[in-house]
C-alpha cells in the first residue's frame, strides 16, 4: 500500500535565485564547515518545519514557516546547535536520535525519536520488511522520516555519506527529497547492496508508541 505525507508541498521552500526548491540545501549555511557536513541538521530542520505547520502544538519546533530561504536558513542554524556533527559529520543514526530529542526539549516540545538501524554485517540486519514497515509507520503519522546512506550500494542517486528526508513509499520506491530536489529510488535495492551500516529516524518514535501519537 502506498504511504506518502499528506502536504509535501510544505517542504518547498524558494531558494536564493528565487527558484522554488523542494526541501531545504545545506549550501545555504554560511559558515563552510556547515556546508560541508551540514546534511543532517538540515534534515531535521527540515522535518522539524514539516512537523511545526502539522500539529499546532509543534509549532515551536519552526516558528518563522514562510517559504523564503533566509528565516529558513536562521532555523537550519539553530538546529545545528542541538543536531551538531562530529569530526566526520553527523555519521551515526544515535546522533540524529539524541539531537532532534534535545532540540525538542530545547523549544517546549518534547519528541521521542526512535531509530531503525542496521550494522554492516549482512546476517545481522534485521530483514527488509521490518525496514519498510518503519518506514510506512512514520509516514502514515504525517511525518517525514530523515535517512542516512554512508554507501550507495548500486544506487546511483544518493550521495555517499549523506542524511536525505523521506517522503513516500510505494512498493520499494521511496521518494526523497535532498539539497532542493526532488526523486525517487529503490529502497530495497539499496537496503540489499549497501556495504555499510546506515540508519532511518522518526521524530514521533515507532512501534506501539509511534501508532498512539498519530
Amino acid at each position: 500500500m502506498p504511504t506518502f505525507l499528506l502536504h509535501p508541498e510544505w517542504l518547498d521552500l524558494t531558494g536564493p535565485d528565487g527558484a522554488i526548491c523542494h526541501g531545504a540545501d545545506q549550501d545555504w549555511f554560511p559558515d563552510p564547515w556547515q556546508r560541508r557536513a551540514g546534511c543532517g541538521p538540515t534534515t531535521a530542520a527540515l522535518i522539524f518545519r514539516y512537523l511545526a505547520r502539522q500539529r499546532p502544538e509543534f509549532s515551536p519546533l519552526c516558528p518563522d514557516l514562510g517559504t523564503d530561504c533566509a528565516p529558513f536558513t536562521a532555523h537550519m542554524c539553530r538546529v545545528w546547535n542541538y543536531v551538531t556533527p562530529r569530526s566526520h559529520g553527523l555519521n551515526r543514526p544515535e546522533y540524529m536520535v539524541e539531537g532532534m530529542a534535545a532540540y525538542g526539549e530545547a523549544v517546549g516540545v518534547p519528541l521521542t525519536p526512535t531509530l531503525f538501524s542496521f550494522p554492516s554485517a549482512r546476517t545481522k540486519r534485521p530483514g527488509w520488511e521490518q525496514l519498510r514497515a518503519f518506514v510506512a509507520a512514520g509516514l502514515a503519522c504525517d511525518c517525514p522520516v530523515a535517512f542516512l546512506n554512508l554507501d550507495n550500494g548500486k544506487i546511483r542517486q544518493l550521495d555517499r555519506w549523506h542524511w536525505v528526508t523521506l517522503i513516500g513509499l510505494e512498493g520499494d520506491t521511496a521518494s526523497i527529497v535532498d539539497n532542493g530536489n526532488a526523486f525517487t529510488m529503490d529502497l530495497n535495492l539499496w537496503y540489499a547492496t549497501t556495504k555499510t551500516r546506515g540508519g532511518f529516524v522518526c521524530a514521533l518514535g515507532a512501534g506501539e508508541e509511534f501508532a498512539s501519537s498519530c
